[in-house]
Order: structure tokens, then sequence, then C-alpha cells
């Protein structure tokens, strides 16, 4: 199924939330406190992996001379590195951004690479949704097929909640409210008894070394999703490929699929194949 060509209660307003256009008025010097536009700034960097004084100046309406003095404390704090003209994310990321943040980024990417992923799943399969941006994308995806799906992700559970030909299985246990997804041991159990065909995993980083997390409330519950699958697929955009974070979840043996918009020319990508049997699916975005 998976060998290609290589290279319940519901959060209503989630749905609302993910899907409509951000208008959020980051608002100028004297409405916002410094330390939240900071903490902004860094959400900002860190989901994008770079950003201009020029633009940053633009976005919280302050000068470029009160950026620059931000990005000054940021680094100093580890939380992003300076550069000529702005800043980039550490290569080690250690900072988890706000779903929304998250979900708003690279989002023609994850579309496609959640479209590969739905071409992998048979009709009446069982199918393990991982909590992330991109397999929301994919939820979308799957919602007018024939399956059975479970999955942590309050997001897509209510997504799914009206797909008619969808069985829902609702993984639940301690909410995570950063990602509005159910970790910790009740949800673990939840799955002691259940096998899946497929299991569609986000994270924030791939390397040689494995697969890994800025957190650890959802490391547990994303290796228990890994041992009751079949098969494992990792949804990830080029710009998680050859990032380490903080927490390692599994070895990439653990791993059969690795979905991505990286190309097969990607250093990073070539040290993952040759660093193990993970077969990669490019896609064009």
């Amino acid at each position: 199924m998976l060998k290609e060509n290589p290279c319940g209660v519901v959060l209503t307003f989630a749905y609302a939330l993910f899907y409509s256009v951000r208008k959020r008025t980051e608002g100028n010097a004297s409405e916002m406190l410094v330390d939240e536009r900071r903490h902004r700034i860094a959400e900002i960097v860190l989901a994008q992996g770079a950003a201009t004084v020029a633009d940053l100046s633009e976005r919280f309406g302050v000068s470029q001379v009160t950026i620059r003095s931000d990005l000054v404390s940021l680094e100093r704090q580890k939380t992003v590195k300076r550069n000529r003209g702005g800043a980039v994310a550490p290569r080690v990321s250690r900072f988890t951004p706000a779903f929304q943040e998250r979900s708003s980024v690279h989002r023609d990417a994850k579309r496609a690479i959640a479209q590969r992923a739905a071409r992998l799943v048979d009709e009446d399969a069982w199918v393990l949704l991982d909590a992330g941006s991109t397999t929301l994308f994919l939820a979308e995806e799957l919602a007018a097929r024939r399956l059975t799906i479970a999955s942590n992700s309050v997001y897509a559970i209510n997504l799914l909640v009206d797909a008619e030909d969808v069985s829902l299985l609702v993984v639940g246990g301690e909410l995570y409210r950063p990602s509005l997804s159910y970790v910790g041991a009740l949800a673990e159990a939840f799955l002691d008894h259940l096998h899946f065909d497929v299991l569609f995993l986000g994270t924030n980083g791939v390397t040689a070394k494995g697969l890994s997390m800025n957190n650890s409330a959802e490391a547990g519950i994303k290796r228990k999703m890994i041992d009751r699958a079949k098969h494992t697929v990792v949804l990830a955009d080029r710009s998680k490929i050859g990032v380490s974070s903080q927490v390692i979840i599994a070895p990439l043996d653990r791993v059969d699929t690795l979905i991505t918009n990286a190309t097969c020319e990607n250093t990073a990508v070539q040290e993952l194949v040759e660093m193990s049997t993970l077969e990669v699916l490019s896609v064009d975005a």
C-alpha cells in the first residue's frame, strides 16, 4: 500500500479559528508591552524560519531601531539568531509557536503534502491521525472517504464530526492546550487494544538521529501511536528537515515513509536516505 516511487466534546470555535484569516491587530508601541511584542516576534521568526527588521517594524508599528533592540534581547535568550537585516530561527528549535501561528505558514506545502498522503489510504482502512497543522489538512482530505479514523486532535475531531462515512474514534486524555490535543496516560491507554493500518505523524524535526519535538508533553502519545500502527508516515515540510528539537520521539527505523516538499537533492534528505531504509515522497510546493 505504501511503497511507491521513492525520491464527543468538540470545540466548535477551533474550526473557525483555523480557517479564518488572521486579523489580529499587532498594535503600536503604546498598546503592546515590550515583553508581549518580543514574544510575538519570536513566534513569527521560529514559525517562518526568518524575518526581516523592515517587515517586523511594519507589522508591529514600531521603529526599526526598536525591532533591532528586540532582536538583540531575543538573541541573548538564545531564542533567535540575528543576521544582517533581521533574524533566523536557530538550527535547534526550542520554542513551540502557538498552533494558529504554525498553521498559517507554509500552507501550500502542507496542503500538497496532505493531498499526497491521502493517496496512500485505502478505502475502509483504519487511520490514526496525530495532532498537527499538516495532519489537519489531511483530515480535510479524508473527510469524504469511508474510513475509521482515530485522532487526539480537537481540531481534527471537530472537522470530522460531521463526516457521515467516517467512523470517528476520539483519543481522549489530558488536554494539551498549545496544540489542543489529548496527551498523557489516559490517551495512551485508549490505544492499547487498537491496531491501525497507517499512522500519519507530525513532528518538529527530522534528522538522521530520528524524529524530535519541541516539548515533552506530546512525545509519549506519539510514541504510542507509532507502536499501534502497521505503517508510520511522517508529514514534514522542508522547514522541519535537518532540524533537531529537544525531545527525540523515535529513531528513523520506526518510520516507513516521509512526505515532504524538500527535494531529493536536499543534502539533509540525502542523509536521511543514506542512513535509513526510509522511503521519501517529495511533492512540488
